[in-house]
């Protein structure tokens, strides 16, 4: 059976939905913390470091899965903690950009729609996967959890051996995942329009 390619773009059209409402959130609020105080400060540099964290995070899985997916079962690296490390850390990203916006209410509200969007198109593709790779794939399913990671030992047949991966996969999802540092100079121009009062907040966020 010849694998249909999981199209990236269409995986995630459920999040295109809800953008107007966060974008809207993002625009038409300011964080409840002061500019300059500790705590802002804080929420800024973690948002900074789960946004990196998901840049790096997403690089590491396509070393793995670059060019293999859906040809045969890739079990080893991030793959062997999680079924699906890409959803995660994007969802990782997602939730740092709310915290960049000085909101914890908007990153949990970003982390809490991803998880929701992206837990529901991995089950459909999961099933799927369980056409092209039968018992294989069960056996890996029952073996690891599907979003969040496992943190206890990796079974010996899933610890990482030599690696092959194209260039060209790892600069296209790296390019792909730096589109979440954008929220940097998001939140600073948005600041700024505030100040100048040419945007006006609605309401109070923390």
């Amino acid at each position: 059976m010849v694998a249909t390619v999981f199209q990236q773009r269409k995986r995630i059209r459920l999040l295109w939905l809800v953008s107007p409402l966060v974008i809207f959130l993002m625009v038409f609020s300011r964080s409840g913390w002061p500019r300059g105080s500790i705590l802002a400060d804080l929420l800024s540099l973690a948002g900074l470091v789960l946004i990196l964290a998901c840049i790096a995070g997403r690089c590491w899985a396509s070393l793995y899965v670059g060019g293999r997916k859906n040809q045969e079962l890739v079990t080893a690296g991030p793959y062997a903690r999680m079924r699906n490390p890409l959803y995660f850390f994007s969802t990782l990203g997602l939730a740092g950009i709310g915290l960049m916006f000085g909101s914890l209410s908007l990153s949990l509200l970003l982390f809490g729609l991803s998880y929701a969007v992206f837990t529901y198109v991995a089950a459909k593709e999961e099933a799927t996967l369980e056409v092209f790779f039968g018992a294989e794939y069960r056996d890996y399913r029952d073996a690891v959890p599907q979003f969040l990671p496992r943190l206890s030992e990796i079974p010996a047949g899933m610890r990482d051996e030599t690696v092959e991966f194209r260039p060209s996969t790892l600069r296209r999802t790296a390019i792909d995942a730096s589109y979440f540092l954008l929220a940097i100079p998001a939140v600073n121009i948005i600041d700024r329009l505030q100040e100048s009062e040419t945007i006006q907040p609605l309401f109070v966020i923390y």
